[in-house]
């Protein structure tokens, strides 16, 4: 049977559109005589999971209805299907425009679960259809849609990569990542033969990339699919040399040009020569507009005109000072001067915010935690600096500077990047404990238990000798591990509230898969 994949954008919500590009898809497909077409479940409405109430309006039932009646009528002379992502009730079921079922006689079945994007989807996938192949002694058809979708505040990524599995469980036949493409496939006694692809000269099959250069994909592909459904064209970030800002640039640049991305570094007398260093080099590297924008006289300003005003009824003065006077720092930056060069250039802005700061609340509210869309913050920052790395794999983008030095938000003496000085969070050992509080659904009652066995590096993959370095006895790193514990499920989940939507790759974001109570 010559079977015509249609790796198709799913536009969710938006059913005309969808029947529109189904019918042209169709008419290519008996235009290349295949027997069969089959489409990714939910390609008419998009995942009825992701639309909100607007799945319950009865206009918008009508024109599914309306689609799916329309893709029958076509039916003529080719059989049209949809995947289902149902599997292993009686059959790996296959969904027919018409609803019939009866007389599927075929020999191989087609899944189309599983479609947003993850670090783990593909073994996911793998490990669906190989289980169905073996229990079958079929060939799967596994069909994939494209596009982007959201739970009302994060966002995800359908990525394609479309395969058919053939008796022995093999992969014979994968299409791209992140692209809407079709192809024929001939499916006869357990064999598959690739015969037509769009997106190649020949039916090429597609190679699967390395998990982080999926995951840098993954979020260019985001930003972009969203900032247009935005209508914003342009983007402001704070450049201050460190390396989530740097990244974050690079995805932004990627997605929508270089000088589209307005990059502005904000000093104070805390920040080095360094990182002001490596946020110009950044920008020239990325060819991005520019600008130095220092807020020292602003902080000033606000500082001295709150000591001169009194409270009526209490004798309280307002001194900025530490922590209050660093939180003013990043708010200045961008609640203020970042959002309003932004509305100047008709713009949006950044948060450049990662997993691991969201896991402690490491992060100023209404400061750093500002922006349209968090693109790092389904990433520990340990994983930023190995995009970092990936995105530097052929020439030098993000300046060495910026990966080299102790992250550090600059905000005070004790973060003198040039002193070995930064942030309070070691991340070659934090990111572990975290991801196995957060990623792997454990509590502080596991992690103490490993800890008191002697059993917490080996669980959690950290380095021992790294661990043994930060602490001398077992005492300080349980204190170390209920304080930020205690952050975690503290005043760091009322930030992670307020946060922009995440860009969601790892299948345990903050605010989608991750969900939390206030209380």
């Amino acid at each position: 049977m010559k079977v015509y994949i249609a790796q198709m954008n799913v536009l969710p919500g938006n059913p005309d559109e969808n029947f529109k590009n189904m019918k042209a898809v169709v008419a290519r497909a008996k235009k290349a005589k295949a027997d069969m077409v089959v489409f990714p479940k939910d390609a008419i409405s998009g995942d009825p999971y992701k639309l909100g109430s607007k799945q319950n309006e009865s206009e918008f039932q009508s024109k599914c209805m309306a689609a799916e009646n329309g893709l029958e009528k076509l039916s003529k002379g080719i059989e049209i299907l949809m995947g289902s992502s149902e599997a292993f009730d009686d059959c790996m079921y296959s969904h027919y425009v018409d609803g019939n079922m009866d007389g599927w006689e075929h020999d191989f079945e087609v899944y189309s679960g599983t479609q947003d994007f993850t670090t783990s989807k593909d073994a996911e996938v793998e490990e669906i259809c190989k289980r169905f192949v073996s229990y079958e002694k079929k060939p799967v058809l596994y069909v994939a849609g494209v596009g982007t979708e959201n739970s009302g505040k994060n966002i995800y990524a359908m990525d394609g990569c479309s395969r058919v599995f053939d008796k022995a469980g093999k992969v014979a036949f994968r299409m791209p990542q992140f692209k809407a493409c079709e192809a024929m496939v001939e499916i006869a006694n357990g064999k598959v033969k690739a015969l037509w692809c769009d997106y190649a000269k020949a039916p090429k099959s597609a190679k699967p990339d390395a998990p982080i250069a999926q995951i840098h994909d993954a979020l260019v592909y985001m930003i972009r699919a969203n900032l247009e459904k935005f209508h914003i064209g342009r983007m402001v970030i704070g450049a201050s040399g460190g390396i989530d800002s740097a990244v974050s640039a690079v995805l932004y640049a990627e997605a929508i040009g270089a000088k589209n991305v307005y990059l502005i570094n904000m000093p104070t007398r805390f920040n080095s020569d360094t990182t002001k260093n490596a946020a110009r080099d950044l920008a020239k590297n990325l060819g991005c507009p520019y600008m130095v924008a220092p807020i020292s006289e602003m902080l000033n300003a606000v500082c001295e005109s709150l000591a001169k005003c009194d409270f009526v009824r209490s004798d309280k003065k307002i001194v900025v000072e530490g922590i209050n006077y660093e939180n003013l720092q990043a708010r200045t930056r961008s609640a203020s001067v970042l959002a309003t060069i932004a509305s100047v250039l008709g713009a949006g802005i950044t948060c450049n915010g990662n997993k691991s700061e969201a896991t402690t609340g490491y992060c100023t509210l209404y400061g750093d935690t500002c922006g349209v869309m968090c693109a790092l913050g389904d990433l520990w920052k340990t994983q930023v600096y190995e995009l970092a790395r990936y995105i530097n794999r052929k020439k030098v983008v993000i300046p060495k500077a910026s990966i080299d030095i102790p992250a550090s938000a600059e905000l005070s003496d004790a973060m003198k990047v040039d002193e070995g000085k930064g942030d309070p969070i070691k991340y070659p050992y934090h990111d572990k404990l975290f991801a196995y509080w957060v990623d792997q659904n454990h509590g502080l009652a596991d992690s103490e238990e490993l800890l008191e066995k002697g059993t917490l590096c080996e669980t959690i993959g950290a380095d021992s000798k790294y661990f043994k370095k930060l602490f001398k006895t077992k005492a300080e790193a349980l204190d170390d591990m209920r304080l930020w514990h205690r952050r975690f499920r503290g005043i760091a989940l009322a930030k992670r509230i307020q946060f922009p939507p995440i860009l969601c790759v790892s299948g345990n974001a903050f605010g989608g898969e991750y969900n939390e109570s206030q209380g």
